[in-house]
């Protein structure tokens, strides 16, 4: 039971695994790593690398230990982390390199150490993408766990059990071992929702809130606090009606698991029985299992991208090869969309030749036409990947009939060098195309004609009909879904697709929220690609929508001429047709 002494406050921040928990603040802090500027002495040279070479063994053990212990907790899919950093450990070269610094610029260990590591550091930070810039924390661990043990450091943390540890940033090994206390949550002031400690928290399914910026110098170690993982909230001193509140919440969402629990294997069919298909975007191996756990789900958006970002360059043929297989296999006889390499060139150019815009510049498709050595070894595996007869690809950032013509030729190549060298793959496989541009909808028809199949992506076209960075805080209140341009372009999309007898789906965030199936599903959509924590629910709201219904409210949407009208429409539908029976 809460004592309620001081006033009650709420801070905003990412969420990054749902849940809700009530609990007392174990404010986490780190020990500041020293690092030694100072010039060695000759005869301290060789004592210097054995202590260097001693640490990196013990933080080798260390590491293998929170690996172990992360497989039996997570599994070997979602511990890949802890191998990777212990690739770090297990680079010769890099540390041959150190060591030679440390002999012939007679500098200490630490410093060395810590500069070629701040070297890789950089180049992360300096990525225009989330996930690149993320993985800056998992190389810093690596460094001050040397450090530290370099120091004979122990890094101590006396936590009881069923605290909510709230901290500037959590490593993934922090994560882990914190986990075995039992703990009821993580508040982090840095992170997003790609950076590891919140892959592992999602596996874990602890519930936290990262990118809080200011709540490790805001909370007060033992404070009650009430965390709300499902909308980013860290509540201090919870009043007595928010108490109430949030164990209301937490029945309401236990019980809407015990239904969902009922509904997530079942059809998407409307009342008035129109079948729509709703799949699966996989981004993580963490969230493989889920295509085992929907039975009647398949992967509507495999983004291949995050294979490039993970090891830092393009992915041989082999390892495609191996990933596609591995989920075309657990998919099947579902179907699995696999999309090529959607990366900004901001990714690829070194940093003398940045683009002042990547979104607007060598991205999608534009690189893969390009580099065509890159792009016929993705499709090359993607080929030989295809003997299940359950996969299809699908091109990004179409703005051009003439993009579609060039991809479908380096296409049929691929094809022919595989038959003569006698490789199986699907024959009947042909490539389809995102329609994520205006242009893409205006030319829609023409497209739809030498494609297989569209899938809309609503995360840009929105941005791009806009003109509106959803990233920037300025003008992210204008970046909207239920704008009626955005809406008119979808349809032209729709219409010109079914007009050409080709599927359309969508695949942008637009599909994962259950109030947007009502629009969706009246504009015509064949296919929802959501994210795995909206499946069962989108499920839900389907079943209880009636299509002629959703059909009728389109097409007086489509007549409105702003944001506002639109989303009254909408939320007044949801309130009298749907709502009551949920």
């Amino acid at each position: 039971m809460f004592i309620l002494l001081a006033e009650e406050k709420i801070y905003k921040g990412i969420p990054a695994s749902n849940g809700i928990s009530f609990g007392k603040a174990y404010l986490y802090t780190r020990k500041q790593i020293k690092i030694n500027f100072e010039k060695l002495d000759d005869k301290d040279i060789k004592d210097e690398i054995e202590e260097f070479k001693k640490a990196v063994e013990y933080s080798r053990k260390e590491l293998l230990k929170i690996y172990n212990i992360a497989v039996e907790k997570i599994g070997e899919k979602n511990s890949k982390i802890f191998e990777a950093q212990l690739e770090i450990l297990n680079d010769s070269i890099f540390f041959e390199k150190v060591i030679s610094r440390i002999r012939y610029e007679k500098r200490a260990a630490s410093f060395v150490f810590n500069d070629e590591i701040d070297k890789l550091g950089q180049i992360l930070l300096a990525a225009d993408d989330d996930y690149m810039k993320e993985r800056f924390a998992d190389i810093n661990d690596v460094k001050n766990r040397v450090v530290r043990n370099m120091k004979r450091e122990k890094l101590v943390s006396k936590i009881a059990e069923n605290m909510i540890v709230i901290a500037h940033e959590l490593t993934p090994g922090d994560t882990i071992l914190f986990s075995r206390r039992k703990v009821m949550g993580y508040c982090t002031d840095t992170g997003g929702f790609t950076s590891h400690a919140a892959i592992i928290s999602r596996a874990l399914r602890i519930p936290a809130v990262v990118g809080m910026k200011i709540i490790s110098s805001s909370i007060k170690d033992g404070e009650d606090i009430i965390i709300d993982g499902f909308e980013g909230l860290v509540i201090s001193n919870p009043s007595e009606e928010t108490i109430e509140k949030y164990e209301n919440k937490i029945r309401l969402v236990r019980e809407q698991e015990e239904k969902l629990l009922g509904i997530k294997n079942l059809p998407a069919i409307t009342i008035d029985g129109k079948f729509i298909e709703v799949n699966l975007n996989i981004d993580f191996d963490e969230e493989l299992k889920f295509i085992e756990e929907y039975e009647n789900s398949g992967v509507g958006l495999y983004r291949t991208e995050h294979m490039f970002i993970e090891k830092g360059s393009f992915p041989s043929e082999e390892e495609q090869i191996e990933k596609y297989n591995t989920i075309s296999k657990l998919a099947y006889p579902r179907s699995v969309t696999i999309r090529t390499f959607d990366i900004g060139g901001d990714k690829i150019l070194p940093s003398s030749e940045k683009e002042d815009n990547p979104f607007l510049g060598w991205r999608g498709i534009r690189i893969s036409l390009d580099r065509k050595d890159i792009f016929k070894e993705q499709l090359r595996a993607m080929l030989i990947s295809s003997k299940n007869k359950n996969v299809k690809i699908m091109l990004p950032m179409i703005s051009s009939l003439e993009e579609v013509r060039k991809a479908n030729e380096i296409f049929n190549e691929t094809k022919l060098e595989l038959d003569k060298e006698g490789i199986e793959y699907d024959p009947k496989i042909k490539p389809g195309i995102m329609i994520e541009t205006p242009a893409a909808c205006i030319l829609a028809d023409e497209l739809a004609k030498e494609s297989a199949f569209f899938s809309l992506g609503t995360n840009d076209l929105i941005q791009y009909t806009l003109a509106v960075d959803r990233g920037n805080e300025m003008v992210a209140d204008m970046y909207s879904e239920f704008h009626p341009a955005v809406l008119r372009l979808i349809k032209l999309a729709v219409d010109a697709a079914h007009r050409n007898n080709i599927k359309i789906s969508i695949c942008g965030e637009m599909a994962s929220q259950p109030i947007n199936s009502i629009l969706l599903v009246g504009l015509g959509i064949d296919e929802l690609s959501v994210n795995p924590s909206s499946y069962a629910e989108i499920i839900d709201f389907i079943r209880n929508i009636k299509y002629s219904d959703a059909k009728e409210l389109v097409e007086k949407i489509l007549n409105l001429s702003t944001v506002k009208e639109v989303s009254e429409l909408v939320n007044s539908f949801y309130e009298s047709e749907i709502k009551p029976y949920l």
